[in-house]
């Protein structure tokens, strides 16, 4: 049996639907994927875990001087509550985070640029603020062609410095209370934290040489609110469905494991999930293949490696032997290779970015109405994730270190929130 581009996305076309973390879509999609991974005839099931989620149930925003206008917002999921009836505050704009502007932000609404990020929400709390406000899209969106997003304060922020009134709103409406000099708002909030569950779905495949050192390959499943998710990431799902099948029929020397990661969306929560359940089988875990966006028509294949400069050229040379233009680098990746490398486990990342223009990521037009994805373009990709399983997994001596290079380590660090020196010392 050969991998088919088509196949793959066929069952991509399938599964071109919303599927949150913790929501029934999410589990409709898990259960989709056993079904293909069981009728290759391997062992597969599911494995469910804990998510923190939330539901708003009401999220507003008046401007009250120096003119009265409401505002379409969104409620950050397990925000906090305003009292009832709401709450009234002097509003600014932090346009950055320097002590120049937080020094006289306690107890005001502050509009902030971009995304709420863990360190801004830590110097906003520590500061005082009474709520916070971020925006999304642009200042010249269509109302019918955009959405105003639903974001979530993850419980990385909330743990640590404790919840806040959270909401968003539009880039153009932002622009607009900032220009017209808004100085007094309105905020009401009310929503709900619960427990939710979330699902990996699992495939093994037992090596017939070298039983003991195992390959993983993983790709989250999940979307985000008003996606579909084809680019970000049920193309690199598929991808993996094609590689189960693929070696299903042509056994392999080394144990495979499979892994289609719910909840990554949501800060990586399916893969830190599963690295926590089988933490004790990483030391024979050799290398973690992650396969996340791909089948852009305009674009780049790009592979990160989470491992060393001598893993890199490996993969480069590997790349190169297949004849596909791929820049191979050094680097850490914002998704489900990191649970593994922060465990000592090299990963190689397989990506195709969207050109400018022709990509789009966590908002509605990632659709296949957006007509910017091909199932040729998709190949490209699967025949990288293939030929690299198909000579990593057949080498007398495994060809790449189980080894992770110490700027890695240190980003890898970062992008946890770890404390480096105390890391070090273990």
């Amino acid at each position: 049996m050969n991998v088919s581009a088509h196949r793959a996305f066929s069952l991509l076309k399938e599964l071109a639907f919303v599927r949150v973390s913790g929501s029934e879509a999410e589990k409709t999609a898990a259960r989709r994927l056993l079904e293909e991974a069981l009728s290759t005839g391997v062992e597969a099931h599911i494995e469910e875990f804990t998510v923190k989620a939330g539901r708003v149930d009401h999220a507003r925003l008046v401007v009250t001087e120096p003119y009265v206008k409401e505002y379409e917002v969104t409620g950050y999921e397990r925000g906090k509550c305003t009292p009832e009836g709401g709450l009234d505050a002097s509003f600014c704009y932090v346009e950055n985070m320097l002590a120049a502007q937080l020094l006289h932000v306690k107890d005001k609404v502050v509009l902030i640029n971009g995304r709420l990020r863990r360190k801004d929400y830590e110097k906003l709390q520590k500061a005082g603020v009474a709520g916070i406000l971020t925006f999304s899209g642009s200042t010249i969106d269509r109302l019918s062609d955009t959405d105003c997003d639903i974001r979530k304060l993850r419980e990385v922020m909330t743990d640590a410095f404790g919840d806040c009134v959270a909401l968003n709103m539009r880039a153009a409406a932002a622009a607009e209370m900032v220009r017209r000099g808004a100085k007094k708002v309105h905020v009401e909030f009310q929503g709900e934290n619960y427990d939710a569950v979330s699902q990996n779905v699992c495939a093994t495949i037992e090596g017939t040489e070298y039983p003991d050192e195992i390959i993983s390959f993983g790709a989250h499943y999940d979307s985000v609110h008003f996606s579909t998710g084809v680019y970000d990431n049920m193309s690199g799902s598929v991808i993996l469905m094609e590689l189960l099948r693929y070696f299903s029929q042509h056994r392999p020397a080394r144990t495979l494991k499979f892994n289609w990661y719910g909840s990554e969306e949501q800060g990586l929560l399916g893969s830190k999930a599963w690295v926590a359940a089988h933490e004790e089988e990483l030391k024979n875990h050799v290398l973690m293949i992650n396969v996340d966006v791909a089948a852009a028509t305009l674009g780049k294949n790009i592979a990160p490696v989470l491992a060393t400069e001598s893993a890199v050229g490996y993969v480069d040379a590997l790349m190169r032997e297949l004849g596909v233009a791929c820049e191979t680098k050094l680097d850490i990746y914002s998704s489900d290779c990191i649970p593994f490398a922060d465990k000592g486990v090299p990963a190689v990342n397989l990506c195709r970015f969207g050109a400018q223009g022709a990509g789009y990521i966590h908002d509605r037009r990632d659709n296949l109405k957006s007509n910017y994805l091909d199932e040729r373009a998709l190949d490209t990709t699967l025949q990288q994730a293939l030929y690299l399983a198909r000579r990593v997994d057949s080498a007398v001596v495994f060809p790449i270190e189980r080894k992770i290079a110490d700027e890695i380590r240190d980003k890898v660090d970062e992008y946890l929130f770890k404390d480096q020196k105390t890391d070090r010392k273990k």
